[in-house]
């Protein structure tokens, strides 16, 4: 997902998709959700679901590194291990 100030869209094997003109201001969270059951990857910006859902189909039993790109004057403080947000399937599971 790239997001700025003013819009967003998603790229996956060098396509640009689902563009909005939505973007984030300072304060905003950008989550990341990895569902390990489902087999899925979603965003959400300030707890709500942004754009499609990533990646679907996962292959199970893989492992998953996270990864970051922020352009010039950004700044990024990660948060782990935080609840899942409430309208996701594994809200539920905790």
């Amino acid at each position: 997902m790239y997001i700025d100030s003013k819009r967003s869209w998603f790229m996956h094997a060098g396509s640009h998709t689902n563009r909005c003109d939505e973007g984030i201001g300072a304060g905003s969270v950008v989550g990341v959700l990895l569902d390990l059951h489902a087999h899925t990857l979603s965003f959400y910006v300030d707890g709500v679901p942004h754009g499609p859902v990533a990646f679907v189909d996962l292959p199970p039993g893989e492992v998953f590194y996270p990864a970051v790109s922020i352009n010039h004057n950004v700044q990024l403080t990660v948060h782990t291990g935080i609840p899942p947000p409430v309208d996701s399937d594994t809200a539920a599971d905790d």
